[in-house]
């Protein structure tokens, strides 16, 4: 019989468990040696960067900014959706259970907020006004307002207060204490932890009497799931990861090229799923904008070129897991069609993507760097080189699936 404490290790060490299982397809050997050289390009440029620091940029907020967003730590409860009837009748001992889960949440969180601290740290110290002491208390309103948080959280979810205004109070708090830290006023972080604790004692008298709203509390945790799985599947196929779909009537002229045939139903199929899923699109945009708007900040020729054939392997591979979620449903397997139709309808998709994502990456480039605009061949190689891998990878496996 499990025990809150022994209840959430269980849990916790499940998903810890799974997670490292993805882990092992994530950071292959390919994966690995390119980030590698992205690391080393971003911190070759970060020391260049902290040799002549542009004036007139306030460095002390935007590294309050950045510490005070890692500050906003999600409270996982691993709480499932039969908790709210088996776990109903020990309601009053569920106290240990949610300890637990905050302290675990709090140590994952702080110890990111600590590697990002001395990441930043040098730009600290390389800008006009430098303390010790300021860094210190920085530090220290960050961590300990990691753990306030967290009891916020849990206490405002249990008085129905929404996830969103949580996350607004504790930014606007934080951020004001750790900028006024490193400038100096070391008063300032103390005063930001002592009013989070104020709210705190209040919201925890308001809720002290409160049942578990247990709907809340799993809808929350359901959400975090799947921004964890969203997260791997960037990288690798991922079970239990739910895409929703909806129509976008701007991207209809994408799909007018629509063959009712063997040859180009496939094709269609893929593409408009594709403009239309939340998730699949949204997430090749984002690593397209991500990628321009570091191609841009580094000012370096070499490195932006690194960075973008690092984020063209990305958006390949990522398209890849697009197979694995429309392939295997039912309407390939509904139509009498050979199941080489349904590979070489992705093929042509997968080359229509890459190509289109690769000619934007190589555009940004071109009117960053005109002088070395040469570098850009690298991006439709890498394109061209990763598409071999992964439809060699995928035939493969298809094989494989019939033996």
């Amino acid at each position: 019989m499990y025990n809150a404490k022994s209840l959430y290790q269980k849990r916790a060490g499940a998903n810890s468990k799974e997670v490292a299982r993805y882990s092992r397809f994530i950071f292959n050997g390919h994966f690995i040696i390119f980030l590698s050289i992205a690391f080393g390009a971003l911190m070759l440029q970060y020391s260049q960067l902290l040799k002549a620091l542009p004036d007139g940029i306030d460095y002390h907020l935007i590294i309050a900014f950045i510490l005070a967003l890692t500050t906003l730590a999600p409270l996982r409860t691993y709480f499932r959706e039969a908790d709210q009837v088996f776990l109903l009748p020990y309601e009053e001992q569920l106290d240990d259970y949610i300890r637990n889960s905050i302290v675990g949440s709090a140590l994952r969180r702080g110890i990111l907020f600590t590697v990002l601290f001395v990441i930043l740290l040098p730009l600290y110290h390389a800008g006009e006004y430098f303390s010790i002491h300021g860094a210190i208390t920085a530090y220290l309103t960050g961590v300990i307002g990691i753990g306030i948080g967290l009891l916020l959280r849990f206490y405002f979810l249990k008085i129905g207060v929404s996830n969103m205004s949580v996350n607004i109070l504790l930014f606007i708090v934080l951020i004001s204490g750790i900028y006024m830290s490193l400038d100096g006023s070391w008063f300032s972080g103390l005063a930001a932890l002592i009013m989070l604790l104020g709210l705190l004692l209040l919201v925890r008298n308001i809720a002290e009497h409160r049942v578990y709203p247990w709907e809340t509390l799993i809808e929350y945790e359901k959400d975090l799931t799947q921004q964890q799985y969203k997260l791997i599947n960037m990288f690798t196929d991922v079970k239990g990861l739910k895409d929703n779909v909806r129509r976008r009537a701007f991207f209809d002229f994408l799909l007018k090229d629509r063959v009712y045939n063997h040859e180009g139903m496939f094709l269609f199929l893929f593409k408009r799923n594709f403009v239309r899923s939340k998730d699949a699109f949204w997430i090749i945009i984002r690593l397209v904008v991500i990628g321009g708007l570091i191609i841009w900040l580094v000012h370096q020729p070499i490195i932006a070129a690194i960075i973008g054939v690092f984020m063209i392997y990305i958006v390949v591979l990522q398209s890849s897991q697009f197979y694995k979620q429309q392939a295997y449903q039912l309407w390939p397997q509904v139509w009498p069609v050979a199941e080489s139709k349904v590979v070489e309808g992705f093929q042509k998709f997968l080359r229509q993507l890459s190509l289109v994502v690769t000619i934007v990456v190589a555009v940004i480039y071109i009117v960053l760097y005109p002088g070395t605009f040469y570098y850009a061949l690298f991006f439709f190689a890498i394109m061209w080189w990763t598409n071999q891998q992964v439809m060699s990878k995928l035939k493969k496996r298809m094989v494989l699936l019939k033996d």
